[in-house]
């Protein structure tokens, strides 16, 4: 994908594989574990992530959720109002998803042939300070986590620190150079897009109009008559981050 000042060129098939690519946000199945390296550190943007920095890097804000509307951020009083309850702190990062097996344990053959995932972790306030608490006694530039999910619907899950950090390990070593590189780009495109992960920025117009059904965009495109039982506008935003979000 050709970019000009800040402009991204590209033509249908060739350089937009990027746009209109769903949601890369991490979620749990019932009873696996799973082992991540952070991979948001300063230096992620030139290519060279510095995990001796003293911590990974979040973005997080407070949030509300609505049916039809999804998760969006809040901008003073008028937005808990019309959300009807205080807001949440949502925070996200990047991480990288080893291939493990339901235990936790590393994949050698998947692991060798490239087979790990850049991912968006989105969890809450609470979780935030279990990882401060872990990063003080094994910091995460040296350590990986295990996750084990307990329960998929909410994303209830379980952190324990690992002996050892699996993306140091990589970074350090040449022969690696090609599954590090691919893991960067696609960490890079992640980071990039990592704020409207954690919520939209959004009017209150926009908010009130996507509540009874309406697109929040103003205007619709005219791309031809719907199909009689097509999920009525609004709706499949809620329907996606029910899916994703459990």
């Amino acid at each position: 994908m050709a970019q000009t000042q800040g402009m991204m060129e590209f033509t249908f098939d060739k350089g937009d594989e990027g746009i209109g690519a769903k949601s890369k946000r991490w979620k749990g199945e019932k009873d696996r574990t799973y082992r991540f390296s952070f991979i948001n550190w300063q230096g992620l943007e030139t290519g060279k992530p510095d995990l001796d920095q003293p911590a990974p890097r979040f973005v997080g804000a407070q949030i509300h959720y609505l049916p039809n509307v999804g998760y969006f951020l809040n901008k003073g009083p008028e937005y808990t109002k019309i959300a009807g309850e205080p807001p949440k702190t949502r925070i996200a990062t990047a991480i990288v998803v080893w291939p493990t097996d339901n235990k936790g344990q590393i994949d050698k053959g998947r692991l060798n042939s490239g087979d790990a995932e850049v991912r968006v972790w989105l969890f809450s306030g609470d979780k935030y300070a279990q990882l401060k608490q872990i990063h003080a006694e094994f910091p995460l530039g040296q350590h990986d986590i295990n996750v084990t999910c307990t329960d998929p619907q909410y994303q209830k899950i379980t952190i324990t620190p690992c002996r050892e950090n699996l993306l140091r390990k990589l970074l350090e070593n040449p022969k690696a150079k090609s599954h590090i590189d691919t893991l960067i780009l696609e960490a890079q495109n992640i980071v990039s897009n990592i704020q409207n992960e954690v919520g939209r920025e959004m009017t209150l117009d926009q908010i009130r109009d996507k509540m009874v059904g309406g697109t929040g965009a103003g205007a619709a495109a005219n791309v031809g008559s719907p199909a009689d039982n097509a999920v009525a506008s609004g709706q499949i935003d809620d329907i996606v981050d029910g899916l994703l979000d459990g």
